[in-house]
Order: structure tokens, then C-alpha cells, then sequence
């Protein structure tokens, strides 16, 4: 059976039939989400599908809508089950690391991985054996885990992509730590 590329008209019959009890979306928001899907390598039904199959909406969406309080449109339901593959997969690169260095205990990056102005800035940091984020705005440390992040964050995809993008560099200044605190 062929793959099928994911288009406007596809995704907008994927979405009623997937989600014929949410709101649906505009076709023009629709139509981002594509480019969403697309920069997680989603380009075709078939790897949308095995989405919803990895990441059952009711494992997913009920925490984050309890959190936000509102009822996602079907086009919030694909970004939050896209943040939480992402979550997952930051996840998988950090446990590749382990043991993480016993020393330092706790370290925090120097260089955020998001700042947003007016003091805003999201950090690294490790906090004994675990990598966690240091959210200036919220003062304290976040798992980076779904129940966590991925209820504060809600749909920032972009947010988590810089997470992503700064792994390999923290990795790197643990490393560098480590081997000065020995």
C-alpha cells in the first residue's frame, strides 16, 4: 500500500474522521500544521496514524486540557501528541547518558536554550542524576517529562526543538565538568 503525502485536503478529511467530535480547525491553521508535521518527519497518513497509535489521545490530551482548561480543536490535539513525541525523544537522548557524572551534584548551563526577553530564559541543568529545566519565569527546576513540561508548555513546539538542539552541547559541558571536578 503507498504512502499518502499529506496535503490540505487529505488532512482536513484525516481530521474529520479522527476527530468528528472536536472542533475543527480552519483550513488555514490546518494548513501550519502540516509544516509542523513535516519538521517532525510526518509527511505522509501512514506515519500520522502510527502517531495516534504511539500516543493514545487519552494517555495525552485530558491532562493538558485539564491544565489549560479549554477542549483542543483537532489541530491542538495533533500539536500536543507532536510535543509529546518530542518530549519522549529528549528523553531517550538524555537516559543514553547515564550514569550521568556524579560531580558536580548540580550545574547549570550557561547559555539558555530559550530567552525570551525581560529575564525570560530557559536553562539546562543537572540536579543530581537527572537532567531538568531551569524556567527563570517559574523559579524552580522542571522534569523534562510530559506530565511536567509538556503541561506548561502546552503546544510549544518550537520551544522544544531548541531543547532538543542544546542537548548534544550540554552533554558535551557535562563531560568537560566532570572530568574538572575528578
Amino acid at each position: 500500500m503507498p504512502n499518502t503525502k499529506i496535503d490540505l485536503e487529505i488532512l482536513v478529511d484525516f481530521l474529520k474522521i479522527h476527530f468528528p467530535d472536536r472542533v475543527h480547525a480552519q483550513a488555514k491553521y490546518v494548513s501550519e500544521i502540516i509544516d509542523e508535521l513535516s519538521k517532525e518527519g510526518i509527511n505522509n497518513i501512514e506515519d500520522l496514524e502510527d502517531l495516534l497509535i504511539n500516543y493514545p489521545l487519552n494517555e495525552y490530551v485530558p491532562k493538558l486540557e485539564n491544565e489549560i482548561g479549554i477542549r483542543l480543536s483537532d489541530v491542538g490535539v495533533i500539536l500536543s501528541l507532536l510535543a509529546a513525541r518530542k518530549i519522549d525523544e529528549i528523553n531517550r537522548i538524555i537516559d543514553s547518558w547515564r550514569p550521568l557524572p556524579m560531580k558536580p551534584e548540580t550545574m547549570r548551563d550557561l547559555s539558555p536554550f530559550v530567552n525570551i526577553g525581560s529575564g525570560i530564559a530557559s536553562y539546562l541543568m543537572k540536579s543530581g542524576n537527572r537532567v531538568k529545566i531551569l524556567a527563570t519565569n517559574e523559579r524552580e527546576l522542571l522534569d523534562i517529562s510530559y506530565d511536567e513540561l509538556g503541561n506548561r508548555i502546552g503546544m510549544g513546539l518550537p520551544y522544544l526543538r531548541r531543547l532538543a538542539g542544546r542537548l548534544e552541547s550540554f552533554r558535551d559541558i557535562l563531560s568537560l565538568e566532570a572530568k574538572a571536578e575528578a
